[in-house]
Parts: C-alpha cells; sequence; structure tokens
C-alpha cells in the first residue's frame, strides 16, 4: 500500500472516531489489512499534523487539524523541490539528491509527500538527502519523476 493510500485511510479513521493510543490504532489499522510499526505511524501521525487532544473528563484523543497540514505541505512540496534539488544521482537501489546547505531536510519531506510508492525511507543531512528505494529500476525511475517534479527532466543522467 502506497503511503498516500494509507496517510487518507488513517485520516478517515481519524474522522470517524476517537483512538486513544497509537497501539489502538495500529490494531484498527491491522484489522483493515495494514500493518504498521510504531516508528511509521507515529511519522505518519506527524505528517498529518495530528495532536492528541484532552476532554474535560480527562480523556485523549487523536484529533485531525482543520485544515490539515498535508494538504498545506503538498502545496510547498513542488516549490522545495523546484528551488532546492540541485542533483540527483543513483547508485544500484539508492538516490542521492544533493541541495544548497541548510535545506536537505525540507527536500527529504517534499519526496516523502510525493508518494512514490517504491519509496522506503529517506535520510537527511545538511545538503544531501539519501533516498532508499526498493531495487535498482525503482530508484532510476524515482529519479526520472523525481527530476519531472523538480523541473530538472535529463538531469542527474
Amino acid at each position: 500500500m502506497s503511503r498516500t493510500s494509507r496517510l487518507t485511510t488513517i485520516a478517515q479513521m481519524l474522522s470517524g472516531r476517537r483512538f486513544s493510543s497509537q497501539e489502538e490504532l495500529a490494531g484498527a489499522l491491522g484489522r483493515a489489512g495494514i500493518d504498521v510499526t510504531q516508528a511509521t505511524l507515529s511519522r505518519d501521525l506527524r505528517s498529518l499534523g495530528v495532536a492528541k487532544r484532552s476532554g474535560a473528563d480527562g480523556s485523549n484523543w487523536y484529533e485531525l487539524p482543520t485544515p490539515a497540514t498535508e494538504a498545506l505541505d503538498r502545496g510547498r512540496q513542488l516549490l522545495d523541490l523546484k528551488i532546492f534539488v540541485n542533483e540527483t544521482r543513483v547508485a544500484q537501489n539508492l538516490a542521492v539528491v544533493k541541495t544548497p546547505p541548510g535545506h536537505a531536510s525540507a527536500v527529504a519531506r517534499a519526496i516523502d509527500l510525493t508518494g512514490f510508492d517504491a519509496l522506503m525511507g529517506t535520510v537527511a543531512g545538511d545538503d544531501t538527502v539519501l533516498c532508499i528505494l526498493g531495487d535498482a529500476s525503482s530508484a532510476r525511475r524515482f529519479r526520472k519523476h523525481l527530476d519531472v517534479l523538480s523541473g530538472r527532466t535529463g538531469a542527474g543522467k
């Protein structure tokens, strides 16, 4: 399942019911056929801008923001990719994205939001983003995809 589909499912679940813990939400996702680790679920909740709310009775639950920050992030995604992606190189199943100093984190976030199915994760330094893909073919497709999104068609070959 793609990250985008998983985020959509999480948002739908949070819209229809109150979950008091990540464990409870992970269980509901599991029953829906979506197995996630606690770390992935935590990142997904942060990505959606989900906050833990407290009721007057002392109860706690996860709540989506209004408007969802994921939608706001997507608007900024292309801008970050167009401005800050300098070069993309592929080595086996890895893609290395070069950025100006201090911008790798924003670019990694934008890359995460692309929803590229074969992208397993990103690691950001100061001016470099390491993107881990499922295999070498996926890495090459990812580079082409990123080149199009960043307006650098044909770059990094």
